[in-house]
């Protein structure tokens, strides 16, 4: 058959096969040096399985719960099952271990799928009880979790895990953990290569008790390990790679046949047949686990090139053999192709060629123009609207000017030629740029795993290097390659992304191209023939179109995009698995009808050097307008306080008192983006009372703007927490209640299940601080045994309490936890549900510290009274709102946020049906959303929320809705959703913060907007979650700063403050007083007349030696005040007379003398 185009090499229909096993390579054997047990399951029979490794001490391993056909004669089939039933599991001898401060153990092992989806120990250097230590591997791929190797001693547990699953069930793998204390690491091998590495203090010999070391049974409740193990090692040292990579090659002979025909497999789900082309292949590569070797790779080469015979020459056939490898394990099929002359003609050669030569549509001042396609000449015939020097075009003005470039593009082989014309936008010199790239994952700890590292990163040239934004997080992430089911989301429908390519679109908005993959990196199968492709119009969000198909299936690695404004279309261009670099165009990407061709060939080198940035990957950079790089700045950069406004001087009335009241109670505070904020101000009591009010004149007062500094940790262990202003029947109280965390077990802690609680009159009283220090006690208010309103025993959990006020009364949402079947607390029968404090006859509230001044424990259930989980049961993290005049609870079910409306007065229904409106759909707020708690402002809900399993890695994300009448919250429409985490683990005020989340909404003294959350913490040697408190800053944009550190709050100069206080002598008034007497009963009597000629009523004084009086005369009154005299004679004298208006700030004095009288 002859083609005019790419061949892609697959069809249904069979071809002339040559088909072969490869024998394995040679490989070293595994090591024995320091190999203290050594079990292989090949008998085909009994229960005891002898050790293997020379000289050691150790006995025989023993089958607990053998039957028949559990042995295959390669293998030990273990049936799983829960923990105690008579599900099969291999006992170890004691002690393996003890004294290693090294140490190696690996398990080839089949898993099956229950497995990769539950918890489990694949094996247990310990004992039979979780509390304090253990030394384990795990394939569990489910609730967030992956393959890990864990070490837990004196309580605290360590875990190291990959970023993504890396397992296929009922497939053999080779599982290796190892432990090395000389260099303080713990890592795990899959297949003999790392998959996951991290610092660790402990070692196996801190493991003191190993009474029960076991493989397939767990400490835990957890189910046995259901699948099959053919060999088990156990070193007192951490083996080499090398030597992993031995063990590895050498188990894998122990099923080689299993493992062949997984490599025939793939092969086979090539459909491989053979060819007749005249033009370039595309070879398939199984996502690299196929290589092509080629009879003459001169005609056709491995990477799929083809060199045509030229016309009139007859065809060649060339043999071309696929090789795919599984664990040295390998298949290889052959098929023929034949290549025949090109019926290319020169011109439709050179229109092709000529597709190679793009113009960007957006450039700066300078931009070169693209070198010329191989294989071809250019030529710039005309720029119109700038300037074309020495290659590149430029522009003087200092805005963005429309530009055009005509070029003709000739091949030299055949004279052939045509021409394009490039519309392009030209801005200034120093336009801003923007680089978007990926990175190369190292560790949690740094926030660069590879749930973050493999996103699309944004970073702004500052005129010397790059600036990365969002602390070098990431902020373009791939969705769910599905829609989350009803029952939740689940590791196998998450993604990441690896080299992502930002790019213009036609009407000047944004696009992004990108490889997708599965969760982690590893590949989700659409590499083969798809990009990702994305749209933004700000770069501040971002809309998941589609997965693209380009049209082959050798595989798309480092896409990249542009819009050709000469053809109105788009190019995208990638590298294939065998190193071909390709294109293809569309009309409109999100159309795949509008495809065309793939053809073999280069466009211009897109890719940057990230150089500065850490752990850079790959990358692009595009030029943007100001506007939106100042957008960008104030979404993902720093913002800091950059001026305190002045006070306005403050008047005071001569002689009146000056106290702090009187003085400006808050600063106000403008920051880099153009926000405002204020913050209140402590004033010197030294500088008020040197304030001589009795003198007038200016005085100044200092003062300092408050920030509450508080302790970190807030407090130790103390998870999920609530901070709550409480008005406690007139006084303000703060309240604080959490989930007891001791070294990250809130189901059933050490020290027992637990709702602790503290009140104060300061937030800082709160903290563990305070407690130490004597100022405050923590007290239970639930303990394990309590029971609720049913008469059931709470035995654990009490998680995510949190206070609110419901009805005019205190309440708390929390979730208990009842025992499972094997009689122990088990989350799954956790519900959500409501305690409320009594008050008294009065309807005063009772003191919230006394447990039995609360009600008992009901549960909260539809309206119905159904439970709110009939799929899982479990629902937790219930909290409350109100938006006009509606109230709400929100939860978390099914691993998403769901709302439903409510009644206060009856708080334990709900009114409407439970509606999912937060689901986790990215790699950073994996399988989990939870933890809702709200705020509103300026019209606007802000649902905070917590992403990803509890730990180094927990995240809080962000869902707004409008506030107001109309809205209907319990639509998911109502809600939009940050693509990114509004917050996540890093650095703040000089010190690491990892997995902060599970925050809410608080309130200081002083109304400050506070963020109460926790985040994983090794503090005091304990390794559970703690409880942190920080301030909260809006954005210019209106979204919320939950890490403006102090410095960035309130910069240094700007803490000192001041005001002048002004003591005022006071105005003149226009009062004016006489004295008039008369004789009444022979006695003199004064009568004093008092004329205001103000417009407000003055208060006014009168002393004479004739007496004293005070009197208001109104505003343009007079009023008049007689004095009896005892005698009949009056001396002459003077009357003084002080008015003042009643604000103190206008005065009058005078004297008014008087004249002798006699009445005798």
């Amino acid at each position: 058959m002859r083609v005019g185009r790419q061949r892609v090499v697959a069809a249904l229909a069979a071809g002339a096969l040559l088909l072969g096993t490869a024998p394995p390579q040679a490989s070293a054997a595994a090591p024995d040096n320091g190999l203290v047990a050594e079990y292989l399951f090949n008998q085909s029979d009994g229960a005891s399985v002898p050790n293997r490794a020379d000289g050691s001490s150790f006995g025989p391993a023993t089958v607990q719960n053998l039957q028949a056909g559990d042995w295959t004669g390669t293998s030990l089939r273990l049936r799983g099952g829960a923990k105690t039933s008579t599900g099969d599991w291999v006992e170890l001898p004691d002690d393996l271990l003890v004294g290693a401060t090294s140490a190696t153990v690996t398990a080839e092992v089949k898993a099956s799928a229950a497995m990769l989806n539950t918890f489990h120990f694949l094996w247990n250097i310990g004992n039979d009880s979780a509390a304090t230590e253990y030394l384990f591997a795990s394939l569990n791929c489910g609730s967030g979790r992956s393959p890990l190797v864990g070490l837990k001693t004196g309580g605290v547990e360590r875990l190291f895990a990959q970023g993504s699953c890396g397992v296929t069930a009922d497939t053999w793998t080779n599982v290796t953990s190892v432990v090395d204390g000389e260099a303080g690491t713990a890592s795990l091998y899959l297949d003999g290569v790392r998959v996951a590495t991290g610092a660790v203090a402990s070692t196996p010999a801190d493991v003191a008790d190993q009474s029960l070391n076991t493989i397939g049974r767990a400490p835990w409740p957890d189910p046995l390990f259901a699948g099959s193990i053919a060999s088990f090692r156990v070193y007192d040292r951490a083996l080499t790679a090398s030597e992993i990579e031995a063990v590895s090659a050498t188990d894998a002979a122990l099923n080689t046949a299993e493992i062949a025909t997984k490599a025939q497999a793939v092969l086979t789900g090539l459909n491989l047949v053979d060819i007749t082309t005249s033009t370039h292949l595309d070879l398939p590569t199984a996502g690299g686990k196929v290589t092509w070797s080629s009879s003459d790779p001169t005609v056709v080469a491995v990477d799929g090139t083809v060199n045509a015979p030229v016309a009139g020459q007859p065809g060649v056939e060339v043999e071309l053999t696929a090789t795919a490898s599984v664990r040295g394990q390998s298949a290889s099929q052959s098929i023929v192709v034949t290549v025949e002359p090109s019926t290319e003609t020169a011109q439709q050669r050179v229109e092709r060629l000529a597709q190679q030569y793009v113009v960007e549509p957006v450039v700066a001042s300078g931009y070169e123009l693209p070198t010329a396609p191989q294989g071809t000449t250019v030529a710039v015939l005309a720029v119109t609207g700038a300037v074309l020097s020495d290659g590149a075009l430029t522009t003087d003005g200092d805005t963005a000017v429309p530009a055009t470039v005509r070029v003709r593009v000739t091949d030299p082989a055949t004279t052939a030629n045509t021409e394009r014309e490039f519309q392009v936008d030209v801005h200034p010199s120093g336009a801003r740029t923007l680089l978007a790239y990926d990175r190369v994952p190292t560790t949690v700890a740094e926030a660069n795993n590879a749930d973050v590292a493999l996103s699309m990163h944004l970073a702004l040239d500052d005129g010397e290097s790059w600036a990365p934004l969002n602390e070098n997080y990431g902020i373009f992430f791939p969705k769910t390659a599905s829609t989350p089911p009803a029952s939740g989301t689940t590791e196998a429908i998450l993604r990441s992304l690896r080299n992502p390519h930002l790019f213009r679109l036609a009407d000047g908005t944004f696009g992004v191209v990108a490889t997708r993959t599965a969760r982690g990196g590893a590949a989700d199968g659409t590499q083969a023939s798809q990009v990702l492709f994305a749209t933004s119009s700000d770069l501040l969000s971002y809309r998941e179109v589609a997965m693209v198909n380009v049209g082959v299936s050798g595989g798309v690695n480092d896409p990249a995009a542009v819009w050709d404004s000469a053809a109105g279309h788009y190019v995208v261009s990638w590298t294939s698995d065998g190193g071909a670099p390709m294109y293809v165009t569309f009309g409109d990407l999100a159309d795949q009808s509008t495809r065309g061709v793939p053809q073999r060939g280069s466009l211009p080198s897109f890719t940057v050097d990230g150089s500065g940035i850490a752990n850079f990957g790959s990358g692009n950079r595009v030029v943007v307008s100001d506007e939106a790089a100042a957008a960008l700045e104030v979404r993902f950069g720093r913002v800091t306080n950059t001026t305190v406004d002045a006070f306005d001087e403050v008047s005071i009335a001569k002689g009146s008192a000056l106290t702090s009241a009187e003085l400006p109670e808050r600063a106000d505070l403008t920051y880099s983006d153009g926000s405002t904020d204020t913050r209140a101000v402590e004033w010197d009591a030294a500088d008020i009372a040197a304030v001589d009010t009795s003198t007038p004149g200016s005085y100044e007062v200092t003062g300092t703007v408050k920030q509450p500094t508080y302790p970190t940790p807030f407090a130790d262990e103390r998870a999920d927490p609530s901070v709550f202003s409480f008005d406690w029947n007139g006084q303000q109280k703060f309240l604080m209640i959490a989930t007891e965390d001791l070294n990250m077990n809130p189901i059933d802690p050490a020290n027992g299940p637990h709702m602790p609680f503290r009140w104060a009159d300061t937030i800082e009283d709160l903290s563990d601080d305070a407690i130490a220090a004597g100022r405050n006690t923590e007290v239970d208010l639930l303990k394990a045994g309590d029971t609720d309103a049913y008469g059931a025993a709470m035995t654990g959990c009490f998680w995510a309490p949190e206070f609110h006020v419901i009805d005019d009364t205190l309440s708390i949402l929390f979730m208990p936890c009842y025992n499972g079947s094997n009689g122990r607390p088990d989350m799954w029968t956790g519900r959500a549900s409501i305690i409320q404090l009594k008050k008294d006859a009065a309807g005063n509230d009772l003191d919230p510290s006394v447990a039995t001044n609360w009600t008992k424990a009901e549960r909260v259930v539809k309206a119905d009274g159904s439970i709110l989980n009939p799929i899982q049961n479990i629902s937790l993290d219930m909290t409350y709102f109100e938006d006009s005049g509606q109230a709400y609870y929100s939860w978390q079910m099914l691993g998403s946020i769901f709302i439903a409306k409510m009644d206060p007065a009856n708080p334990t229904r709900l009114t409407s049906e439970p509606v999912r409106i937060v689901v986790p759909e990215y790699a950073w707020d994996n399988t989990i959303a939870e933890g809702p708690n709200v705020h509103v402002r300026d019209g606007k809900l802000y649902l905070i929320y917590s992403g990803s399993t509890v730990g180094d890695s927990y995240t809080t994300g962000l869902a707004m809705a409008d506030a107001g009448e109309g809205v209907d919250l319990t639509s998911p429409s109502a809600w939009t959703k940050l693509n990114y985490p509004i917050q996540k683990s890093g650095i703040f005020n000089g010190t690491w913060q990892l997995g902060t989340g599970h925050g809410m909404w608080s309130e200081d003294e002083d109304g400050n907007l506070l963020y109460v959350f926790h985040a994983r913490t090794n503090h005091n040697g304990l390794s559970g979650r703690d409880t942190f408190v920080r301030r909260v800053h809006f954005a210019a944009d209106g979204l919320p700063i939950f890490d403006l550190e102090a410095n960035e709050e309130v910069s240094p100069g700007n803490r000192a403050v001041k005001v002048t206080v002004v003591v005022e002598a006071g105005t003149a008034l226009d009062v004016e007083a006489s004295v008039t007497t008369r004789c009444v009963a022979g006695r003199v009597t004064p009568v004093v007349r008092v004329t205001n000629s103000e417009s407000v009523p003055v208060a006014v004084a009168l002393a004479a030696p004739f007496g004293s009086k005070t009197l208001t005369v109104a505003a343009g009154r007079s009023s008049s005040a007689a004095f009896t005299v005892r005698s009949g004679d009056l001396a002459a004298g003077t009357l003084s007379v002080s008015a003042a208006t009643e604000d103190g700030l206008s005065t009058a004095e005078s004297s008014v003398a008087y004249e002798a009288a006699s009445c005798s």
